[in-house]
């Protein structure tokens, strides 16, 4: 039997990037867009990889449903410093996982087909594009936040959802 496919954005799901670079983006006070686009464009992103860490012991859990799903990695990226860091990370952490980075300014839906396929994200806005476009999404909340969509606290619930009637 084929395994499903499925999709997991890295930033906010398996890495905490986001919260620490808010952290960081708060603490040097910065509020425009352009001085936030350009401090992720030049962050040293192996160095926010290490300081972010996993979120949950993700990279565990991956290695898990590896064994149910056929899983890539798709994240958005600003930049080739930070294309480069999650490159080499997930090598090292998930060597048999391919990494998609996807440039910011290009939906997620846009550069993979998602017709059938799950996408794990915590971003909204990434989460109605990928249902528009026949796919199935699973928003993923550290808080438990709940949305329309349905919703997981731990990686290791997709291994209780029945996707066959998410279809």
């Amino acid at each position: 039997m084929q395994k499903r496919k499925l999709y997991l954005d890295c930033d906010g799901v398996i890495l905490d990037t986001i919260k620490k670079s808010y952290e960081i983006i708060q603490d040097k006070k910065l509020t425009t867009d352009d001085e936030i686009r350009l401090f992720y464009e030049n962050i040293n992103w192996r160095e926010l990889i290490i300081i972010s860490g996993e979120i949950d012991n993700s990279i565990f859990k991956i290695k898990v449903l590896s064994e149910h799903f056929d899983i890539e990695i798709l994240t958005h990226v600003n930049s080739d410093n930070e294309i480069k860091a999650k490159l080499e990370y997930f090598k090292k952490e998930l060597p048999d996982i391919n990494v998609i980075p996807v440039p910011k300014s290009i939906d997620k839906c846009d550069k993979i087909n998602p017709n059938g396929a799950i996408l794990v994200d915590d971003f909204l806005t990434n989460l109605e594009k990928w249902k528009n476009k026949g796919g199935i999404p699973i928003k993923f909340s550290d808080t438990g936040k709940e949305c329309e969509f349905t919703t997981i606290t731990d990686l290791l619930q997709l291994l209780e959802i029945d996707f066959d009637n998410k279809i």
